[in-house]
């Protein structure tokens, strides 16, 4: 159901034990890299018979990749040029092996520190074999110089990056504080934890990613600490029973609504139906409930006797809170005292399935003692700004540590996380964490998350594990907001539209996934 992402001491470890455990030799693992890379590369740039190529070839591991890269392309029939970081007596072991191989062959090699980059003629390709993941910046003055003049050349060559774009933290994702800006990136046996985060994105180009030997028993003995949501999450969603009835599908009640904020328990509402669920109820202030008169498929609970939460809201509500299957509490919710009242009352005696999100969240972070209340069945689904909350930081704060802060609040606590934002953030009670694959702009609008708690409610309410649920909801919320953009490319798409799309989106989802089966 997942991809994992190693961090590159994962990755070395894997590397170490297939080496010294298993057997099998480090210059094999670099042939088969190249291999890898020489393929991806026939793929998407086309023939290389007569093309000109010159290969970047780092100071470690990477360069050695380059090495036999260099040489394959050759016997391809392409012109190829080795630009070397470190003189060539000083490379040692598996590279320097793959070096003597491509100097054997009688392939050009010059001394980078020395090559008069000025002077280069146009050229077709560009290999950066600079750095690899095990790189720790910040970068030296002369792996900037060269990572600027790679980009250079690529304005007018195809740039291809081995394994990671170098420069780029292979953690993090940041650009330290330079970083190639690839056409190709071909990555070796599984996608790094950097390749799949933002800051990543616009260096990575088309990613790719090769097998090379590593065996399978040594990563599940030593498994990742996160992985990305892949597409068969699909699988998990069943096709409907001819003689199912609404009760199968679940009941969910979504909890919130205040003056002027009347639409967001609306968009979740239609969210959950637009997902799946066979019953929704809105509940929130008795005076509100007017509001939703519009729409005859949603069920009104009243609550207390005017327009604003209270305690007495919560002897309105409980008791028909037992007949609900999940609740999402929180969206248009309200931020005032009574608001926090209802949520004391209400964390006494909770549903186990709740999803909190939006206004709950910014009274659960001034009141952090209730979050002993929740359970560990509920899901809490923060943005950057409502996770800094917690923490006493800026948002900007958590965005440089995603994974660490999700870390830390969900083990923490023992609840189910996701942390809103490109790339989505699923972490559960114990590793691994789960990472969106997606970065859609068309989600990043006002609603959006109102959404996305109406899916994961949904699921929960038709009998997924909460956690299960999570990862499901943020994988089709993501994935329509990326096929939204085909009739929306610059935006200007509604939350509402986001919900409406969700059926089409799984139909498109699952025929995707039909069509790599066969």
């Amino acid at each position: 159901m997942v991809t994992l992402l190693p961090t590159p001491e994962e990755m070395s470890r894997w590397d170490r034990l297939t080496i010294d455990e298993f057997g099998l030799s480090g210059q094999i693992l670099m042939e088969n890299a190249s291999r890898a890379a020489l393929y991806a590369l026939k793929k998407e740039f086309g023939p290389l018979r007569a093309a000109s190529v010159m290969v970047f070839a780092g100071p470690g591991n990477n360069g050695g990749d380059a090495f036999a890269l260099a040489r394959h392309l050759v016997n391809l029939g392409a012109t190829v040029l080795i630009l070397h970081a470190k003189h060539l007596a000083q490379y040692t072991q598996d590279s320097a092996y793959h070096l003597k191989l491509a100097m054997d062959m009688g392939i050009p090699c010059s001394y980078l520190p020395e090559y008069e980059m000025d002077l280069v003629p146009r050229i077709d390709i560009i290999v950066d074999g600079l750095l690899g993941t095990g790189f720790e910046g910040p970068l030296r003055p002369n792996m900037q110089a060269w990572i600027k003049s790679i980009n250079k050349l690529g304005v007018h060559s195809y740039v291809l990056s081995l394994d990671i774009p170098s420069g780029l933290s292979g953690t993090t994702g940041q650009p330290m504080p330079q970083a190639v800006e690839a056409d190709l990136t071909v990555t070796f046996e599984e996608a790094k934890l950097g390749l799949f985060l933002p800051p990543a994105k616009k260096h990575v180009g088309k990613l790719v990613t090769s097998k090379i030997g590593i065996p399978r028993h040594i990563k599940d003995q030593h498994p990742t600490a996160h992985v990305a949501l892949g597409p068969d999450l699909a699988d998990l969603l069943p096709e409907p029973s001819a003689t199912m009835h609404k009760g199968d599908a679940g009941h969910i009640l979504i909890l919130g609504g205040s003056p002027g904020l009347t639409g967001a328990p609306m968009l979740a509402a239609r969210a959950a139906f637009r997902s799946g669920a066979g019953l929704v109820s809105i509940a929130c202030p008795k005076a509100l409930t007017s509001a939703y008169g519009n729409f005859p498929e949603i069920m009104t609970l009243g609550l207390g006797n005017s327009d604003q939460w209270c305690s007495e809201c919560f002897d309105s509500l409980l008791p028909s809170l037992s007949r609900f299957s999940a609740v999402v509490f929180g969206p248009g919710l309200g931020r005032t005292d009574g608001a926090m009242a209802f949520l004391e009352r209400y964390l006494a005696l909770p549903h186990a399935r709740t999803l909190y999100d939006a206004d709950a969240l910014f009274l659960l972070a001034q009141r952090p003692d209730l979050l002993a209340l929740i359970g560990p069945d509920a899901v809490l689904t923060p943005h950057p700004g409502e996770m800094a909350n917690f923490f006493g930081v800026t948002a900007g704060a958590i965005n440089l540590a995603r994974a660490c802060f999700a870390r830390e609040f969900s083990f923490g606590r023992c609840v189910n996380l996701v942390l809103k934002g490109a790339a989505t953030i699923v972490a559960g009670h114990e590793d691994p964490i789960s990472i969106s694959p997606f970065c859609a702009p068309n989600l990043a609008i006002g609603g959006s998350g109102d959404v996305l708690a109406g899916i994961i409610g949904s699921l929960m309410a038709q009998g997924h594990p909460p956690l299960t649920a999570a990862r499901i909801g943020v994988y089709w919320h993501g994935y329509a907001g990326t096929q939204l953009a085909n009739d929306f490319p610059y935006r200007g798409n509604t939350p509402m539209e986001i919900a409406d799309y969700l059926p089409t989106a799984l139909k498109e989802w699952k025929k995707c996934v039909q069509l790599k089966i066969s």
